[in-house]
């Protein structure tokens, strides 16, 4: 993500809180470029600096949780996939639903 400072006013507000940003006003902004089907295309993503903190800090304490995850047997779930050729689903393995790591 690149820090940005709004040099006017932006038309483009914070994508996950919604506020405008005036003249002065510190942003992040992250360009996605990709390419599919033999078109290009392009996409931005404008965010403030609060609701970057609250992401980054949301990170830490998820990857935080997912070392110290106990498992609870009722948070464990079978991931079921198609047996090829076949219209049978057969359970392929168990995992924790709190914190995705594959048991």
């Amino acid at each position: 993500m690149k820090r940005l400072t709004a040099k006017r006013k932006l038309k483009r507000k914070c994508i996950d809180c919604n506020t405008n940003f005036k003249k002065g006003d510190i942003y992040y902004k992250a360009r996605e470029v990709f390419e599919e089907d033999g078109c290009v295309y392009a996409n931005e993503y404008v965010i403030c600096p609060k609701c970057k903190w609250k992401e980054e800090k949301h990170r830490e304490r998820f990857e935080k949780f997912q070392k110290s995850c106990e498992h609870p047997e009722w948070a464990i779930d079978t991931r079921y996939d198609y047996i090829p050729g076949e219209c049978v689903k057969e359970p392929r393995y168990d995992y924790c639903r709190l914190c995705g790591t594959i048991l």
